[in-house]
C-alpha cells in the first residue's frame, strides 16, 4: 500500500511516497525534521542559519555543515567551475535576493565569479569564507533528498522522494521495476520522458523561476559562473540521471549553462543526459555515447 506526505521546504514542493503495510509516521515525521534541520543551516533567507553567519563573515564550526561545504567544492571540481556555489552577489544583482514569490525587479549585471577553492577554507568542522557570497542551496536540496532515502532504505525498502524535481528512489512501487515519473517539457503538456527510474534523477530549466527585470527583461536563477549572468545557450531544460541526487542536480545546472560539450563530459562522467534545445529538439548522451 502506498502512502504519500507532501508539504513545502526550501521554497519548493516536497513529496514523499512509502510503500509500507502501515502508514509510516516515523519517515514522514523524520523527513519534515531533516529538512527544516538542514534549512536552519543552509536557508539564505533565513538571518540565523549558518549560512547566513558565514556570509556576514563569522567563523561556523558545525559538521554538517562542513560537510555541505566539501560536497560543493567536489562538485565545482567535478564540473570544471560550471558548478559554483559563489554566485550569490549576482544572483541578488539579477533580482534573487528574496524568496522566489516574492522577487520583482533587479538588474543583472556581468560580474566576475571567484573561485570557491581559493575563498572557502574549511578545517576540520570549521568552515571560513574570505570573499564573496555563498549560497548552497542547489547542491544542498539533493543531497538532503540523498540523506533521507539513505537514512531509511533499510527501514523502507521501497520509496520515493521528490523535492522540487530532484529525485531519488529505493527499490520498487508495486508492480513496477523502479517507480514510475514523467519528466515534464519546458512548455506544453507532452512529457519529455517518462517510465520507471531507479537511482537519482535531477532537472534544471531556464524555463522556471523567471521574473521581470527592473529594465523591463527577463531573468532566472541559473546564473553562469563564467559571466555572473543568467545563462544562455544550447538548452532550455536539461535532465540527468544518476547515483546520488546532488549529483545529478549538479551535473544538470552544470549541461544546462556549458551546453553540448558539457553534456559530453557528463556522459563520459558516466551520467545519463537528456537536454530539451531552444527550438524544442531533444538531444541525448550517456556513457556509450
Amino acid at each position: 500500500m502506498q502512502f504519500q506526505e507532501s508539504f513545502r521546504a526550501m521554497d519548493t514542493d516536497v513529496d514523499l511516497i512509502v510503500e509500507a503495510t502501515t502508514r509510516p509516521l516515523d519517515a514522514f515525521l523524520s523527513v519534515r525534521l531533516l529538512f527544516e534541520d538542514q534549512e536552519q543551516r543552509f536557508s539564505r533567507f533565513r538571518e540565523g542559519s549558518l549560512l547566513s553567519r558565514l556570509n556576514r563573515g563569522e567563523v561556523v564550526e558545525d559538521e554538517r555543515f562542513a560537510a555541505g561545504v566539501l560536497l560543493a567544492l567536489a562538485a565545482f571540481a567535478e564540473t570544471d567551475g560550471l558548478y559554483n556555489p559563489l554566485v550569490l552577489p549576482a544572483l541578488r544583482a539579477a533580482g534573487y535576493d528574496r524568496t522566489f514569490a516574492r522577487v520583482d525587479g533587479g538588474m543583472p549585471t556581468a560580474q566576475a565569479v571567484p573561485s570557491p577553492v581559493a575563498c572557502l577554507a574549511v578545517d576540520g568542522n570549521r568552515v571560513r569564507l574570505t570573499t564573496g557570497g555563498l549560497d548552497l542551496g542547489g547542491v544542498v536540496k539533493g543531497w538532503t533528498v540523498d540523506l533521507f532515502v539513505e537514512g531509511f532504505a533499510a527501514r523502507y525498502p521501497a520509496l520515493f522522494l521528490n523535492a522540487g524535481g530532484d529525485l531519488r528512489c529505493s527499490g520498487s512501487e508495486e508492480g513496477v521495476d523502479g517507480w514510475l515519473v514523467a519528466v515534464d517539457p519546458p512548455e506544453g503538456e507532452a512529457p519529455v520522458w517518462e517510465g520507471a527510474m531507479h537511482g537519482a534523477v535531477a532537472t534544471s530549466s531556464r524555463r522556471r523561476r523567471r521574473w521581470r527585470t527592473a529594465a523591463g527583461g527577463t531573468a532566472h536563477h541559473l546564473i553562469d559562473p563564467r559571466t555572473g549572468l543568467p545563462a544562455t545557450g544550447d538548452y532550455e531544460q536539461v535532465t540527468v540521471w544518476g547515483e546520488a541526487a546532488w549529483r545529478a542536480e549538479v551535473w544538470a545546472k552544470a549541461v544546462l549553462i556549458g551546453g553540448r560539450e558539457t553534456l559530453a563530459a557528463a556522459a563520459r562522467k558516466g551520467m545519463r543526459v537528456l537536454a530539451v534545445c531552444v527550438d524544442g529538439s531533444v538531444e541525448a548522451g550517456d556513457e556509450k555515447d
